[in-house]
């Protein structure tokens, strides 16, 4: 079973990562907000899968995963409010 945490934390780790380095490198603010999907479902449900496979089903186990299911929830809400945010603001003459 280790083997098979040690990928799927592996590709949880390098999806968090490739999203960072694209928030950072993208210039416009809703081309950031594309980069928050990915981080927000693939990367935690990757690390819960993975804490699962080590751990099984014990306290860190469903802890994990009611994480991964809270920010699949509310990962594209919060997404879509900032959005709206961010396009109420540029409407109004704000910089964004």
């Amino acid at each position: 079973m280790s083997a098979v945490s040690d990928v799927l934390l592996a590709i949880g780790v390098i999806v968090e990562l490739a999203c960072c380095i694209g928030v950072l490198v993208m210039g416009d603010a809703y081309d950031k907000l594309h980069y928050l999907g990915p981080a927000t479902i693939v990367g935690p449900v990757c690390i819960a899968a993975a804490i699962v496979a080590q751990e099984a089903f014990d306290q860190a186990g469903v802890k994990s995963l009611l994480t991964a299911a809270l920010l699949i929830v509310a990962g594209p809400v919060l997404t879509h409010a900032t959005a709206r945010a961010m396009s109420i603001r540029r409407r109004d003459g704000e910089p964004t």
